[in-house]
């Protein structure tokens, strides 16, 4: 087992990508073999506790009515021949519609949230938009244009340079945002997450997300909320942008959409705005965008997601882990521990030291539960765990936690 298991490794490092080799070799895990609900396998079928996957197994891994939905979908048509009529995509649109934002009804499906992203600043430039207003720790993508919207230096500089008339401003900061809108005027696009989740979990100020709203509309400015990992309920409401009663403009979702089968992300945004998009339907497409087997996967867990409930379920779920972390923390109150916070099952721990979260992830992994680290905040571990998660689940998940913080403690605790 552990020849075949160097042999993989040692593929990666010669073909795939040789840091992520060492990576794996340092984290010291199995290969990833099966997944059913909250739990993936590796090649000794040891078991993991799956609270990671940022943001895409809301429904757990390979649930069953995904997997029908799926099957009977590959025996007839996997990909479209894009000349005769595509029932699937259309039962698809019409489902995500049924639980966007009203006055949101066109959808444009994609392969990845990045490519969504992607045809959200095509489609307000087509409207004659041409300067845009990202956030200060924001994330969208790292494909051209999407990178020129995420503001981490570290994955920009190499590529410089981005798209041009992109600023940013600091996130939850109404009267920044007053004042770049003030000075660009209705040629602007104002694009956010209203979590920011690689970012660690920020949740803005409460009013920020309707006062965005209102300014956008005084401006004439369009507003882009970037819901794909916030989306779908995980934060304990259908989109957390509907917090605050908030319509955008254009709204992005993708991570959980398939619930965790395929990669499909996509664009829902109102009529006038996708105007464009329907007088010249092929002035933006993507050859795998929309097949018939994605989208009978995104109508079978959109279908899902309503039966659970899964807006409550998460901010029921959330609350039990939340306030769980909240008791270890009362208990031992750890020096490295800089805060916890979160929405529903999107939630952050952050240390006062990239040293803590790295052990803190490494002990995770040891004890079989996988968490997420946030790419542009590497002293916050996220926990984005599953709607299907059991009693067990989370007395497992809160135990291997506080187990995890007191070896940080023994190791380097005064």
């Amino acid at each position: 087992m552990q020849a075949m298991l160097d042999q993989v490794i040692e593929s990666h490092r010669d073909h795939v990508n040789s840091g992520m080799a060492r990576l794996m070799s340092l984290l010291n895990v199995g290969l990833e073999t099966a997944a059913e609900g909250a739990y993936v396998y590796d090649h000794e079928n040891t078991r993991y506790l799956d609270c990671g996957g940022y943001c895409v197994f809301l429904l757990g891994h390979s649930h069953p009515r995904l997997l029908a939905a799926a099957t009977a979908q590959l025996n007839k048509i996997a990909l479209s021949s894009r000349l005769l009529v595509n029932q699937q995509i259309a039962s698809a649109a019409q489902a995500l519609a049924s639980i966007a934002p009203k006055g949101l009804e066109y959808v444009w499906f994609a392969n990845s949230g990045a490519e969504a992203v992607e045809a959200a600043i095509k489609l307000c430039k087509v409207n004659g938009r041409s300067r845009f207003i990202a956030m200060q720790g924001g994330f969208h993508g790292k494909t051209v244009g999407a990178l020129s919207l995420t503001h981490n230096p570290k994955y920009r500089e190499p590529f410089l340079p981005l798209m041009p008339d992109v600023e940013f401003v600091p996130f939850g900061d109404i009267d920044a945002l007053r004042s770049a809108l003030t000075d660009i005027g209705p040629e602007a696009v104002v694009v956010m997450e209203p979590i920011q989740s690689e970012a660690g979990v920020i949740v803005p100020p409460a009013g920020y997300l309707k006062a965005v709203e209102c300014v956008c509309r005084e401006q004439g400015a369009l507003l882009v909320m970037d819901e794909i990992s916030s989306g779908l309920g995980r934060t304990g409401e259908w989109w957390y942008c509907q917090s605050e009663d908030v319509t955008p403009d254009v709204l992005l979702c993708g991570k959980a959409l398939s619930g965790g089968l395929v990669p499909v992300s996509a664009l829902i945004c109102t009529p006038t705005l996708y105007q464009a998009f329907n007088t010249e339907p092929l002035l933006h497409t993507s050859t795998f965008a929309g097949s018939p087997l994605v989208a009978s996967v995104v109508s079978a867990t959109i279908e899902l997601l309503k039966e659970l409930d899964a807006p409550n379920s998460a901010r029921d779920i959330g609350q039990l882990i939340f306030s769980g972390i909240e008791s270890i923390l009362s208990r031992h109150p750890f020096s490295f521990i800089k805060e916890i916070r979160g929405q529903g099952l999107l939630i952050a721990i952050e240390f006062t030291d990239e040293m803590y979260s790295g052990e803190f992830l490494f002990g995770m992994i040891q004890r079989k539960v996988l968490v997420s680290h946030s790419l542009n905040a590497h002293t916050i571990v996220r926990l984005t765990p599953p709607l299907c998660l059991s009693t067990d689940d989370i007395s497992h998940l809160l135990e291997t936690i506080e187990a995890s913080l007191m070896d940080i403690d023994k190791r380097y605790g005064q």
